[in-house]
């Protein structure tokens, strides 16, 4: 790993495109991005594919109530679908069953049906599988978004 690559990762994810709610920025992708850390972190996500299930909506809920306590959550559903627009994040599409309008969310129902998977580009995968690297972007999106609320 070189730190050209570590580098542009944290930029990268000092980048994410949030929304605007309630008067406030919403910081779902970022805590689902976290999410996936402590996936990784606990080793209940092993390979490059997170699927649409309970497991990881109960590690971004864990997350959102770490991070926010006491903010409404964003539902799991709207960030592992938006975060489709982070150059670090695809959505695998069962039978090409892209939604018709992108810019309106899917239900999480019709997630569940028509989603095989959700993937971190590989590089990103790769790097974190090193714990190390993992604590850096995880701290370095924490104190991007999250740190004023600590």
């Amino acid at each position: 790993m070189s730190d050209i690559e570590l580098s542009y990762y944290k930029n990268v994810l000092s980048s994410i495109h949030r929304g605007w709610t309630k008067g406030r920025f919403s910081n779902a992708k970022p805590l689902y991005f976290l999410a996936i850390t402590e996936g990784i972190s606990r080793g209940k996500l092993l390979e490059n594919k997170f699927f649409y299930d309970d497991s990881l909506e109960a590690l971004y809920l864990d997350s959102c109530n770490f991070y926010e306590p006491g903010l409404k959550v964003a539902p799991f559903y709207k960030p592992f679908y938006h975060s489709n627009r982070e150059e670090y994040y695809n959505i695998l599409w069962k039978d090409g069953s892209i939604p018709a309008h992108t810019w309106h969310t899917p239900s999480a129902k019709f997630l569940r049906e028509h989603v095989e998977y959700a993937y971190l580009d590989n590089k990103l995968w790769s790097l974190l599988q090193d714990s190390e690297i993992r604590e850096v972007l995880k701290q370095s999106v924490i104190k991007r978004y999250l740190a004023q609320n600590q």
